[in-house]
């Protein structure tokens, strides 16, 4: 997916991979870094399906899972 001129210019730019992942492993949710074919910097996106996550946020994604809560499947009370 190509970067847009317009969203480029609006997003912050990272002059390394790793300066961006340090940002993303600081926001509170899941961000990942992208090389720009534009300005040939670093950008973040949050769009992750089906792109690899940075392992900070695969640790934090498993850390946080937590057991599934049943809705109640027994019948009505009173």
């Amino acid at each position: 997916m190509r970067t847009n001129p317009g969203v480029c210019q609006r997003k912050a730019r990272y002059a390394s991979e790793a300066e961006a992942l340090e940002v993303a492993a600081r926001a509170p949710f899941p961000l990942r870094p992208y090389k720009c074919g534009l300005c040939r910097r670093y950008h973040l996106t949050s769009r992750t399906k089906g792109m690899k996550l940075p392992k900070f946020e695969l640790e934090r994604r498993s850390s946080n899972s937590s057991p599934s809560l049943s809705r109640g499947g027994g019948s009505p009370e009173g």
